[in-house]
């Protein structure tokens, strides 16, 4: 009698299906290994790109900062540096003799009661001096003389004078006041 004996133990499930299963996770592994390797070219690429145009940016920064210097260097010789005092002069003297007239009639504006209105400005210039001529109509003497007033003690207004001999009534509304008066525009002055 013969008998055999089998030493070996069963098999379990997991045991059996490890060769099935493991050809899909082999697959799934190269493909996620396919797809990593094709993610790092493209950052490679896309790094090499982004680095060949800082050095481009580096090279044209290079480039301007050397043609600065020349410039500079061209500018500090003597016959330019004249030229550009003389430049900064003019420059000095066009910032110094601006006239706004915005910033005018902003200032005549604040000095207007409300009982009054300014209904002509005229601005004549002699040299370096400005005489204003203004029409002001108001409901009342009052209205006129405080803007009057105003103007009088106003630093930027010298000379102030009626043109007119006295208030007319001859206004296009009746029961107001107009006048016509004269100063020296002083733009700065305290």
């Amino acid at each position: 009698m013969k008998i055999s004996l089998n030493l070996s133990y069963a098999e379990s499930l997991h045991e059996r299906y490890a060769l099935a299963w493991a050809i899909p996770a082999t697959m799934l592994g190269l493909a996620g290994a396919v797809l990593l390797g094709v993610f790092t070219v493209r950052a490679f690429h896309e790094y090499r790109e982004v680095r060949r145009q800082a050095t481009e940016v580096e090279q044209r920064g290079d480039l301007l900062h050397l043609q600065e210097a020349n410039l500079r260097k061209e500018w500090e010789s003597p016959q330019h540096r004249e030229l550009l005092t003389k430049a900064r002069f003019v420059n000095t003297l066009i910032e110094q003799k601006q006239l706004s007239l915005t910033g005018l009639a902003a200032q005549l504006t604040d000095l207007l009661p409300e009982d009054a209105r300014l209904t002509g400005l005229t601005l004549t210039s002699k040299g370096e001096e400005y005489t204003l001529r203004m029409a002001v109509t108001g409901k009342s003497e009052e209205a006129v003389e405080t803007f009057l007033g105003g103007l009088e003690d106003a630093p930027d207004f010298k000379d102030v004078t009626m043109v007119n001999e006295g208030f007319q009534e001859e206004s296009a509304t009746p029961g107001e006041v107009r006048i016509v008066c004269a100063a020296r525009y002083l733009p700065g002055a305290e």
